[in-house]
């Protein structure tokens, strides 16, 4: 599929019912390529699934803008740096696919902010992109599993709470993590 594009599917139960859904390729913002050879050849996207009333939107591995290089301990999002340009289909799925119920997006895997920024947003960028994309709830993915990046490994949900407070978003109940290995329904 490309961006935009989506295909209904229905699955049939053990119990005889059927269970029926829309699934949505949409913009995200990364590189693709698995190989030397192949470096954006094919597209990088997030996802939408649409099932019994409800929306969900899969973020997947993505940034959100890019950051220059900057002196340890700047703030990338102060004043001076407000600026920077964001990735606009973010905004663009919030106004023609939301709102969301649930929000599953990445808040790990970003330092160094100058090299990641790009292809792996950071809690602050989470925030954003949970703004933009206009999902009543949320969940932070893509930490705390594999060692990529050089930030602490338990960082990531301690400055989503950091970003959530400076948005004026409840640090609770509406944008949270799961502890690793715990589960959660929605």
């Amino acid at each position: 599929m490309d961006w935009w594009e989506g295909a209904e599917l229905v699955v049939a139960t053990e119990e005889g019912g059927r269970i029926e859904a829309r699934v949505e390729c949409l913009p995200a913002q990364h590189t693709s390529g698995r190989t030397g050879r192949d470096k954006d050849v094919t597209l990088w996207a997030s996802w939408a699934v649409r099932s019994g009333g409800k929306a969900v939107w899969f973020a997947g591995d993505t940034g959100y803008r890019a950051v220059p290089k900057l002196k340890a301990g700047v703030d990338d999002y102060g004043e001076e740096y407000e600026g920077l340009p964001r990735c606009p289909g973010f905004k663009e799925i919030g106004d023609r696919r939301g709102p969301f119920d649930l929000g599953l997006i990445p808040i790990g895997a970003y330092n160094p902010r100058f090299i990641m920024s790009p292809m792996h947003a950071n809690p602050y960028d989470a925030v954003e992109m949970f703004k933009d994309t206009k999902c009543k709830r949320a969940v932070g993915i893509h930490w705390g599993t594999w060692l990529l990046t050089i930030e602490p490994p338990e960082e990531p949900p301690v400055l989503l709470r950091e970003a959530l407070k400076r948005s004026g978003i409840e640090e609770e109940g509406v944008f949270d993590v799961c502890k690793l290995g715990e589960s959660k329904e929605y």
